[in-house]
């Protein structure tokens, strides 16, 4: 049995060897909700919610086997011209991992998207120019 319980814990040793960053704001982190295909400016950076890629988030008056996802795709400017586009996962759960919602780095920030509005309720889809996304810029620490 113990050699069991062994085998059991260094194979799930093995496989989780991949840490995940936890995020959260801090008091120095300043945060916007961006429309769906809006911009927000902060100094000379541009964010775009170009695309809600897709939302498999479980509706909250459901009972799902998986909590599911969100995915969109944001665009970055630079003094108006264009940098690139990131896709950031938005989980269900809430939790916020920097492997999935680190969206973009600047000189001065670290821009993340973090959580998506609406959530889901029923069976019912919701228009894509209701969704939110929180995104937050995160100052570079020295």
């Amino acid at each position: 049995m113990k050699k069991l319980v062994f085998l059991f814990v260094l194979s799930f040793a093995c496989t989780s060897g991949h840490a995940q960053t936890p995020f959260s704001k801090d008091s120095l982190s300043i945060s916007y909700f961006v429309g769906f295909q809006q911009k927000i400016d902060v100094e000379n950076y541009e964010v775009k919610f170009k695309k809600l890629v897709s939302d498999s988030r479980c509706p909250k008056d459901v009972m799902c086997v998986r909590a599911g996802e969100a995915k969109v795709l944001l665009s970055f400017y630079k003094d108006g011209h264009f940098i690139e586009d990131k896709e950031v996962v938005i989980h269900a759960s809430g939790y916020v991992m920097e492997e999935n919602n680190l969206a973009f780095k600047t000189e001065d920030y670290k821009i993340y998207g973090m959580n998506l509005k609406p959530y889901p309720k029923g069976t019912n889809g919701i228009p894509e120019q209701d969704y939110q996304l929180e995104v937050v810029f995160q100052p570079k620490r020295l």
